[in-house]
């Protein structure tokens, strides 16, 4: 067998596919290409080739995941798609996120606990939109319901504590003034039923 092209990703110009034969063989960062001493036109042993599909491209795409992972905290999916990116096989992405998995270093439910938390606290939102958020970074709906089940954010409390941070220094509500406040609440995903609960129970009584 013989290594027919060296090609650098256009994605990540640190990468670079080798070709065997002409074909697509594996990714690795050039660094490991260079280390290995993988040229165009060498002559490449099957044995060689079965040691760096099995090691040193599960190597290579598990210390891209740590190293992805050390910036903050990231979904199984999120860490998929970064892989994925970088031109890994399915295969090898699955066994990196598996083995990490394991050792907690990839948490789909602390980082959709810490998601929550934070947002409560700092960008309140509804239940409804920090589900969509939640699922937008791939997040399984059980894991999503466990999670919101646990922490049991107050929706009907969150709705009214947005219009006493927003409109406090209002003292007179007219029509236009309330279907603002309704288009505010509904920016942040609540319910019909949620957004007339909150507004009766902030406006002033008569």
């Amino acid at each position: 067998m013989r290594i027919t092209s060296i090609e650098k990703s256009d994605k990540n110009k640190s990468m670079a596919s080798v070709c065997i034969d002409n074909k697509t063989e594996f990714v690795l960062p050039l660094k490991r290409i260079d280390a290995l001493n993988l040229t165009i036109d060498k002559t490449i042993e099957q044995e060689t080739l079965d040691y760096i599909l099995k090691y040193e491209v599960y190597a290579a795409a598990k210390n891209s995941a740590v190293k992805f992972l050390s910036l903050k905290l990231r979904t199984s999916y999120e860490v998929k798609e970064k892989l994925s990116d970088l031109g890994y096989e399915e295969s090898t992405i699955n066994q990196v996120i598996k083995d990490l998995t394991e050792i907690d270093y990839i948490n789909d439910y602390k980082y959709a606990a810490k998601y929550i938390s934070e947002k409560t606290k700092l960008k309140p939102r509804s239940i409804k939109l920090l589900k969509m958020e939640l699922e937008n970074k791939g997040i399984p709906d059980d894991i999503i319901s466990s999670v919101i089940e646990e922490l049991n954010p107050d929706d009907d409390q969150v709705a009214l504590e947005l219009l006493r941070k927003r409109y406090s220094k209002y003292n007179e509500f007219d029509e236009i003034l309330i279907r603002k406040m309704k288009s505010y609440l509904a920016g942040k995903g609540f319910s019909y039923n949620q957004i007339s609960k909150a507004i009766s129970k902030y406006l002033p009584e008569d």
